[in-house]
């Protein structure tokens, strides 16, 4: 099949987890043998980028026509075959730019959010849960927009499996350790966990909770540990990666995502690849991934009191742990791995253009 040459593009603030999507998602089509680059604003200038080829262009906003001129002429010379666009003004600078640029190329749609609208120009959509596309169905009828003459695929993000396979321990360690990897901002719920393992220290509980993320609620979570007099059962990590990463989970029994607000958590997939348990809010997100009770367990979003029923109930029963850790790691190898979702990109890209 041809080689095709694919950008990458996202315009607005991507410091979260859509730049390393992005990136994700350029590796991927480039382990298929196909030519990429990345196309940004100065806002992302700083995000890492090395060894990635790229283009950096400023736009200062969904109507920006200096910039889709600009790019237009940019346009003529690399002649792309698609564009996958990760943010809704990458979506209205490309569609703008490939106007003027009079060449033909589709600008497909990955979206990150449930906040859809700003990306229903684009010429089809990869959703990354089925909940996204059903966002994307409700706001193009509001719109009056057929989505049955755009191609539509729900694709996932994609995790990387850890070498070796897990070893799915039944023994817990003492005390119990749990785990949250995030950023630190307060939609992600750590607040909720950190008071879980007060609840959890006042049922007897022995545990402890590594915090592994940075962010701007690191200071008043900080306080919020020393308030409650947790400084012995919490440990700020920091951004960790490589062999440090490994040393989390390795050590962790039980993984934490607690999130208020979500697309697609990233840390349950990565929780699943690494052979640990989870317990997640039963946010809309969440749901489409975890089967309660089947490959991860849910408490009522923002509900500590069902947090820590959850994890006792782990505590309580590892036996539990271990049947449930192998159900999420089967979905990490058979739905969210690299090479699957490299695959299932390919394929799609190949549909559209055909």
């Amino acid at each position: 099949m041809k080689k095709l040459k694919i950008i990458h593009t996202v315009y607005g603030d991507a410091s979260g987890g859509r730049w390393q999507a992005m990136l994700n998602t350029f590796d991927a089509l480039a382990s298929k043998g196909h030519e990429g680059v990345l196309v940004y604003g100065e806002e992302n200038k700083n995000l890492k980028s090395e060894n990635y080829p790229k283009f950096c262009l400023n736009s200062s906003g969904f109507y920006d026509l200096l910039a889709a001129v600009k790019l237009a002429l940019w346009l003529r010379t690399y002649r792309p075959d698609v564009v996958i666009a990760h943010s809704g003004r990458a979506v209205y600078l490309f569609k703008n730019a490939i106007f003027f640029a009079r060449i033909k190329c589709p600008v497909i749609a990955m979206n990150h959010s449930h906040n859809v609208k700003r990306t229903l120009r684009a010429d089809g959509f990869i959703h990354i849960t089925p909940y996204v596309g059903q966002c994307v169905a409700v706001a193009a009828k509001k719109k009056s927009i057929d989505l049955t003459k755009k191609p539509q695929a729900i694709i996932s993000n994609l995790i990387h499996l850890p070498e070796s396979q897990p070893s799915f321990s039944e023994m817990l360690s003492e005390p119990v350790v749990l785990g949250i990897m995030t950023r630190l901002v307060e939609y992600k719920g750590t607040h909720l966990a950190i008071s879980a393992v007060q609840q959890l220290k006042q049922q007897g509980y022995k545990v402890k909770l590594l915090i592994a993320g940075e962010g701007e609620q690191k200071a008043t979570l900080i306080q919020q540990v020393k308030d409650l007099n947790l400084e012995n059962e919490v440990k700020f990590l920091g951004w960790i990666g490589g062999e440090d990463k490994r040393k989390f989970y390795n050590d962790i029994n039980i993984a934490l995502v607690p999130t208020m607000n979500d697309t697609q958590p990233l840390a349950i997939l990565d929780a699943f690849a690494w052979g640990k348990p989870v317990v997640a809010s039963d946010h809309i997100s969440v749901q489409q991934i975890i089967r309660q009770g089947e490959n991860g367990l849910m408490a009522k979003c923002g509900d500590i009191t069902d947090l820590v029923d959850n994890l006792t109930f782990f505590i309580e029963h590892p036996e539990q742990i271990c049947k449930i850790a192998r159900s999420g790691y089967q979905d990490a190898e058979n739905e969210y791995q690299f090479c699957r979702v490299a695959d299932k990109l390919n394929n799609f890209l190949y549909s559209v253009l055909n």
